[in-house]
């Protein structure tokens, strides 16, 4: 067995660690990729399925109106390289779902397009993911 461990999806071994399915690395230096997998185009889908899964929701007009206002933003945001404003919009149009209850019936495509999106804004996302 040596200094190489495993403990679920928890790997370690020569000084290294490494959590997970993303590219981290603790330990000598530290490495972490995980957020910067997306890429603007897969933004870009994950705002698009955002905005049709919205129609499926069961949602008042005034608070689909809201929802699609805040993917408009984030839409916005994104095109300018805005990474602050995307997660300010994202963040809203998930307190939007939140407080109408359909993240509790929405589908896992929906969560987890929101989980993409929230991971690659990083810390400004953490707003995002702590609502889901």
């Amino acid at each position: 067995m040596g200094n190489n461990y495993r403990f679920r999806d928890v790997r370690g071994g020569a000084g290294g660690v490494n959590i997970g399915d993303g590219n981290i690395s603790a330990g000598r230096d530290y490495q972490d990729n995980r957020s910067w997998h997306i890429t603007v185009q897969s933004l870009g889908r994950d705002l698009e399925l955002l905005t049709t899964a919205i129609e499926e929701l069961r949602l008042t007009s005034g608070e689909r109106q809201q929802a699609a206002h805040a993917l408009h933003g984030a839409r916005g945001a994104a095109a300018a390289g805005d990474q602050a404003g995307v997660g300010g919009h994202v963040r809203r149009f998930t307190e939007v779902l939140k407080d109408a209850g359909a993240l509790a019936g929405a589908g896992s495509s929906l969560i987890d397009a929101l989980t993409r999106i929230g991971r690659w804004l990083g810390p400004v996302g953490a707003a995002v993911l702590a609502l889901l």
